[in-house]
């Protein structure tokens, strides 16, 4: 059966078993978990009040996880398994890892602060496409040849934290900042960024990635890489300039690159080339 709880002040589940749904409210305080919580059904959390947190460490869910925080409550959420979010509104830093399984969305993703997401085991993905709006910055990290991760943050502009991705890593934005990076970002697969709205621009200048690169910008806009190897092009198309770093190694291209504006291209290691050979470039 589903179960529903709300309490006058904050909450805190000892070991419990729900075979259904939960519904939980802390009106007046902050959500937290002592024991495992299992849950047969779906998950909803919410804060009321206070900028109370949602703290739930030892989770057992079966379905999907909401999360709804007062103000600028934090949430962290460890699940034993996989990880699916419900849509959610978290307006202050938001920390997931699922444990044994994938993280993915069912709903929209709101976090007005920091976001990271994590999978603990070996390739296990990410795949957050359901037009999110990750306002701060996110944190990506997956371990595994085949441990993909994906990011549709919408007309949100996406800044990457410090992460690291063992297989692709494909991103999505629409906003005029496009995408962006704040740490080292990397990907043990290809890397894959597209801004497809408000001629967004893409500025990665703090990439590890041992894979392909490629970029795609709506209309005019822009794109930077800087890459801390070599730089193998994949098939790209720029709207706007685009300026291209290989800081230790050679730069090539395995697809074509259509560039409207200028191209900039620079190898920073002794006696490294760049090889753009495609014929339709």
């Amino acid at each position: 059966g589903d179960a529903t709880v709300v309490n006058d002040a904050g909450l805190n589940f000892h070991a419990s078993t729900v075979g259904g749904n939960l519904a939980a409210t802390a009106t007046t305080g902050n959500m937290t978990d002592s024991g495992t919580v299992t849950v047969g059904g779906n998950l909803a959390a919410i804060t009321d009040a206070n900028n109370g947190v949602i703290n739930l460490g030892t989770l057992a869910v079966d379905g999907s996880v909401s999360l709804h925080t007062h103000g600028s409550g934090n949430a962290t959420v460890v699940n034993d398994a996989g990880l699916e979010f419900a849509a959610s509104t978290v307006r202050g830093t938001l920390s997931a890892t699922a444990t044994a399984g994938n993280i993915t969305d069912s709903g929209n993703l709101a976090v007005t602060g920091t976001s990271s997401f994590t999978t603990s085991a070996s390739n296990a993905t990410i795949t957050l496409n359901d037009t999110n709006a990750f306002a701060g910055a996110v944190a990506l990290n997956t371990t595994g040849s085949s441990a993909n991760a994906l990011i549709d943050n919408g007309t949100t502009a996406l800044d990457l934290a410090a992460s690291s991705v063992g297989g692709n890593l494909t991103l999505t934005s629409g906003h005029a900042s496009g995408i962006t990076d704040s740490g080292t970002v990397t990907v043990g697969g290809n890397l894959a960024a597209t801004t497809d709205d408000n001629n967004g621009v893409i500025n990665l200048g703090t990439l590890e990635v041992d894979g392909t690169v490629a970029l795609v910008t709506h209309r005019t806009g822009n794109a930077t890489v800087v890459n801390d190897a070599g730089l193998d092009f994949a098939a790209s198309t720029v709207g706007g300039n685009l300026v291209a770093t290989a800081t230790t190694g050679n730069m090539t291209d395995s697809g074509a690159l259509t560039i409207a504006g200028t191209s900039s291209f620079t190898t920073s290691a002794n006696n490294a080339r760049i090889a753009l050979d495609t014929t339709t470039n």
